[in-house]
């Protein structure tokens, strides 16, 4: 929603200048980068003279890097000051920088007063980080060095969920689901807990199409229902939810519901991780335990070997345990087969992580 939001935005420029109005019938996608420069240069000057309209656009412009080099410190800049005209879009999305501390120093008690601002003038989306901030209390206190703590308030987590719910916002009907399924500020219900998550998932959710799987997959607090579960959880797998990658491998490594596939089971573990480094670990424990017919050490040195070249503190261990249990040659070649996967699936470096 986020990036088809600021896309939308961006679009915004276009309209605004007359001088382009000619280039409105054109695709947008055509334009050469000296004119998008030129849309950018002309925003920016009526930013500069206080149209605050202009203003929130030149900030997403920064951000996406339309007409001019990407800086999300000067993104955030232009968001306060049309913030501070009233504009309830740059508000809503300057409190995500808050809440985040992209681009500015992180208060999560700022951003809690920006989202509520937004709200107030319309902005109904606002009340669904506003719930996910209450659900567990976010930001470090002042003591701690951080620019203060919003404490957690599960009453107010359902209040604002409940809002984004009704309003029709999957990621409220999602929230909501889970707080109904843990328990948190409502009595634990997983029928109803299923009931959003349902709706969510019409909306094409993917964490919602998880979640419901999962109710689904083990019938508890409602009938058991396989079929659908699995059938939520491809879904889940396919719009790229990393999580139920992983158990979609598993259930083909084990063959659990499922008849059993190590090639398919090795195919979403792969993608997992491609998704998520953080699943490399996973895929490099499974050879580890030996899911795939017996322990593989090499090829779990490889994934522990790509989880720490992307910067996965969790995989150190690993990999040093199973450098042990591999010879110079072998740790080589997976080493190498490692980086040709990390180029072929554009997985980032971290500088010295993967270090043997």
């Amino acid at each position: 929603m986020t990036r088809r939001w600021l896309g939308a935005a961006f679009a915004a420029v276009f309209a605004c200048l007359a001088p382009l109005a000619h280039a409105q019938e054109q695709d947008k996608e055509q334009l050469t980068a000296e004119a998008l420069a030129q849309i950018y240069k002309e925003t920016l000057d009526q930013a500069r003279r206080g149209d605050m309209g202009a203003q929130f656009q030149v900030a997403i412009a920064l951000w996406q890097g339309k007409g001019v080099k990407p800086d999300k410190i000067e993104s955030a800049f232009w968001l306060e000051k049309a913030a501070e005209q009233g504009h309830k879009q740059a508000i809503n999305r300057l409190a995500w920088h808050y809440r985040q501390g992209v681009g500015v120093i992180k208060s999560v008690p700022r951003a809690e007063a920006l989202y509520k601002q937004a709200y107030n003038l319309g902005v109904v989306g606002a009340s669904v980080p506003l719930a996910a901030i209450y659900r567990s209390g976010e930001g470090r206190s002042v003591e701690d060095g951080g620019q203060g703590r919003v404490a957690e308030n599960h009453a107010e987590a359902v209040r604002w969920a409940l809002i984004g719910a009704e309003a029709g916002i999957d990621r409220g009907q999602n929230l909501l689901g889970e707080l109904y399924r843990d328990g948190v500020g409502v009595p634990q219900d997983f029928a109803t807990a299923l009931k959003y998550f349902d709706l969510a998932a019409q909306q094409e959710f993917p964490l919602a199409y998880y979640n419901a799987s999962v109710i689904y997959r083990d019938g508890v607090g409602v009938e058991k229902n396989t079929e659908k579960g699995l059938e939520y959880l491809k879904r889940a797998a396919d719009m790229g939810h990393a999580g139920a990658m992983i158990d979609l491998a598993l259930a083909y490594a084990e063959g659990r519901d499922l008849e059993q596939s190590y090639e398919l089971a090795l195919q979403w573990y792969s993608r997992a991780a491609q998704r998520n480094t953080r699943m490399a670990v996973k895929l490099a424990q499974a050879y580890e335990e030996g899911m795939f017919g017996g322990p593989d050490f090499a090829r779990a040195y490889k994934w522990y070997y790509i989880a720490a070249t992307a910067g996965e503190v969790s995989a150190l261990v690993g990999r040093l345990a199973m450098k042990e249990r591999i010879d110079d040659a072998t740790r080589r070649s997976m080493e190498s087969e490692g980086d040709a996967w990390m180029e072929q699936a554009g997985v980032t470096r971290e500088a010295g992580m993967g270090a043997s």
